[in-house]
């Protein structure tokens, strides 16, 4: 069983909060994050992309996803590699993230938010590292369509039990037979949304 540690919480939610703070409002209801190795891939072209079909409850609600890179300690994470994904269009949003593996990165960490109120369903998720020809190839995680008995196997997640949070398999699906549906209600603007953080603290495989 691996926690994330309360300094690993800040590392991510500071990033998330200034980095482009004017898109968000909400705190973060619930997040999961998948972590990737790269300790043989470093300078090399990666690609991210994930699934999302939106049922917002209004306006200001939506996902809110990005990657981020770390060393070989447990939280020395690297500033400047801080990435948000950008949304593609139709009923399944593709959130995609370009990027280069820092040459002092042994980890890429995909962290995944509902940030506001409504339904969002996540199915689908890659994960793709350039060969030495620059031809970029799928790399093999666990779980990316959501298809395991147990929820989120495979992926560290928050903690946060709340009547307002429901975490469920849905037979909506991009891929397979299922999807993970987030389902938030009752979560109210941070009166700075420049601060608008997690209210999460702990997760765990």
């Amino acid at each position: 069983m691996k926690n994330l540690s309360l300094g690993l919480f800040f590392a991510l939610t500071t990033a998330a909060a200034y980095a482009q703070s004017d898109r968000f409002y909400y705190p973060d209801a619930f997040y999961f994050v998948k972590e990737v190795h790269v300790e043989h891939q470093q300078e090399k072209a990666f690609h991210f992309d994930i699934s999302v079909k939106e049922k917002p409850a209004d306006s200001l609600s939506r996902p809110r996803i990005y990657t981020i890179q770390a060393r070989k300690g447990k939280e020395d994470f690297i500033g400047n590699t801080f990435a948000y994904a950008k949304a593609g269009n139709g009923d399944w949003k593709t959130y995609s993230i370009d990027g280069i593996v820092d040459k002092e990165a042994t980890r890429v960490w995909l962290y995944v938010a509902v940030n506001g109120n409504g339904d969002f369903y996540f199915d689908n998720l890659h994960f793709f590292v350039a060969d030495s020809t620059g031809t970029l190839q799928e790399q093999k995680l666990a779980n990316t369509s959501f298809e395991e008995k147990k929820l989120l196997a495979g992926y560290y997640q928050s903690k946060r039990a709340d009547p307002t949070l429901r975490l469920q398999f849905s037979p909506l699906a991009n891929d397979g037979k299922q999807s993970l549906q987030v389902s938030v209600s009752g979560q109210k603007p941070a009166l700075n949304h420049s601060l608008a953080t997690s209210q999460a603290i702990t997760g765990s495989f």
